[in-house]
C-alpha cells in the first residue's frame, strides 16, 4: 500500500461513493475500483463494504483509515516544514480554541504570528476537552488552546498551561436565580454548558462529595455566542470562565450569582500531540501563544499590586 492508495481511500471515505471520490480526484471511476482493490489485496482485508447510500469503512477499514489521515497530516506537515526552512513562509495551521483562548490570548499570538509567517493560512475552530484531542491526536489539528486535558488524557499529548481562570455560575438579569447563595440552590435549576455534552460539569464533583446528584445540562454549545443569547432575559444558569465573564459582564445583560462556594481553578493550555514534531511556523505560533500569556500574567500581577 504506497501513499497514491491511501489518498484515494480517504477520499473515498469523505466522498462515501467510488464516483464521488473519482469526481474530487479527477480520475475515473473503473480506475479508483482497481486502485482500492490493489489497496485492499495489499492489505489482506476488505476496506469498505457496500450499503446502500454508498460504500462505508469495514472496522478493520476504519483503523486503516485513523492510520491514513496521521500519514496524510504528517505528509503535510512535512512538504509545510520544509518550504519553510527554504524561506518559503506559507503553509497550514489548524487549531482549535475554547471561548476564553479564542477572547484573551489568540488575536495577540495571531498578530505577532502574521508579521513572520504572512502567508500560512490558518484555519480556526471552536471545542473543547475531551472531544477536542481525537483530531489533535489523528492529525486533522495542529493545537488546542483551552481546558488542559486531564489524567490519562493527556498521554501523548504535550502541554504548557497558558493561565488559570476561577469559574464563576452566571444567569440573565432579572432571572429567579440571580440572588442564589449556594450551587445547592441551583440544583433545579435548567443548566446550559460551554463544551460538549460528554464535558463533565464544573460543579459535579462538587456536589458529588456532599451526597447530592449534579445538575445534567439541558443544552450544550460550543458558540459562546449562543450560550449568552440563551442566558440574556431567562432563568437558565451556567458556569463561566471568571477571565472572559470580566470582559463580557460590563456589555451583555447577564449576572453572576453570588455563591459563597468556589471551584478549583481551571487549567487552560496550549497542547499539540508529543508524537508529531512542530513545523517552524508550528513552533513560532506556540512561543507566540506563551509570550502572550506571560504578558497577561504579568499584566495581572501588576494589578494585584
Amino acid at each position: 500500500m504506497n501513499l497514491r492508495h491511501i489518498e484515494i481511500i480517504l477520499a473515498i471515505e469523505a466522498a462515501g461513493s467510488l464516483r464521488g471520490a473519482a469526481k474530487v480526484l479527477g480520475r475515473t471511476q473503473p480506475a479508483l475500483t482497481k486502485a482500492l482493490r490493489q489497496a485492499e489485496a495489499d492489505l489482506g482485508m476488505a476496506i469498505f463494504e457496500r450499503s446502500p447510500s454508498g460504500v462505508v469503512p469495514t472496522e478493520q477499514g476504519r483503523a486503516v483509515l485513523r492510520r491514513g489521515r496521521i500519514i496524510q497530516a504528517e505528509l503535510r506537515r512535512m512538504q509545510d516544514d520544509v518550504r519553510q526552512m527554504q524561506g518559503q513562509l506559507d503553509g497550514q495551521l489548524r487549531i482549535t480554541v475554547s471561548p476564553l483562548a479564542a477572547a484573551r490570548f489568540v488575536p495577540a499570538a495571531l498578530r505577532r504570528f502574521q508579521k513572520r509567517f504572512p502567508r500560512v493560512h490558518v484555519q480556526i475552530s471552536g471545542g473543547h476537552e475531551p472531544m477536542a484531542f481525537g483530531p489533535l491526536r489523528s492529525g486533522d489539528v495542529d493545537f488546542v488552546i483551552g481546558p488542559a486535558p486531564q489524567g490519562t488524557g493527556a498521554n501523548g499529548l504535550s502541554v504548557a498551561e497558558i493561565v488559570r481562570t476561577p469559574i464563576a455560575i452566571v444567569t440573565g438579569l432579572g432571572s429567579c436565580h440571580a440572588n442564589a447563595t449556594s450551587v445547592v440552590d441551583l440544583l433545579d435549576a435548567k443548566w446550559i454548558m460551554i463544551g460538549p455534552r460528554e464535558r463533565q460539569p464544573i460543579v459535579a464533583g462538587y456536589l458529588r462529595e456532599m451526597g447530592l446528584e449534579p445538575p445534567i445540562p439541558v443544552i450544550n454549545s460550543d458558540s459562546i455566542l449562543s450560550i449568552l443569547t440563551m442566558l440574556k432575559g431567562s432563568d437558565l444558569v451556567c458556569t463561566f470562565p471568571t477571565l472572559l465573564l470580566d470582559e463580557i459582564e460590563p456589555i451583555w445583560p447577564i449576572r453572576r450569582i453570588p455563591i459563597a462556594e468556589t471551584f478549583d481553578l481551571v487549567s487552560i493550555a496550549i497542547t499539540h500531540s508529543s508524537d508529531s514534531p512542530l513545523t517552524s511556523a508550528g513552533q513560532y505560533f506556540r512561543d507566540c501563544v506563551l509570550a502572550v500569556a506571560e504578558e497577561f500574567d504579568r499584566l495581572q500581577r501588576d494589578n494585584q499590586k
